[in-house]
């Protein structure tokens, strides 16, 4: 494969109820996909190269994480701010 299979322009950010939070720690992700902002728990989640082109990307991908809808807040495609493999 000569290509990332990861897009590193976009990011999944799903904000979860304090409500499941005990979920989300058994779901055992990693401490650098895992933050707070503003109280609420939030998950950053890489997206593949190809995602715009999945129907229905964002519930497809909870779904294979193992998170319920209802136990999110808010679920949004956001612009990357990482720069860790940016190309020179």
């Amino acid at each position: 494969m000569d290509k990332s299979p990861w897009n590193m322009e976009k990011i999944l950010k799903l904000t979860i109820s304090n409500n499941f939070n005990k979920n989300i720690e058994e779901l055992e992700f990693s401490n650098h996909s895992i933050s707070r902002e503003e109280g609420q728990l939030t998950l950053l989640l890489n997206v593949p190269y190809n995602y715009f082109e999945l129907d229905g990307f964002e519930l497809k991908a909870i779904e294979l994480l193992g998170i319920d809808k209802n136990w999110l807040i808010d679920m949004k495609l956001e612009n990357s701010n990482c720069t860790h493999q940016s190309t020179k």
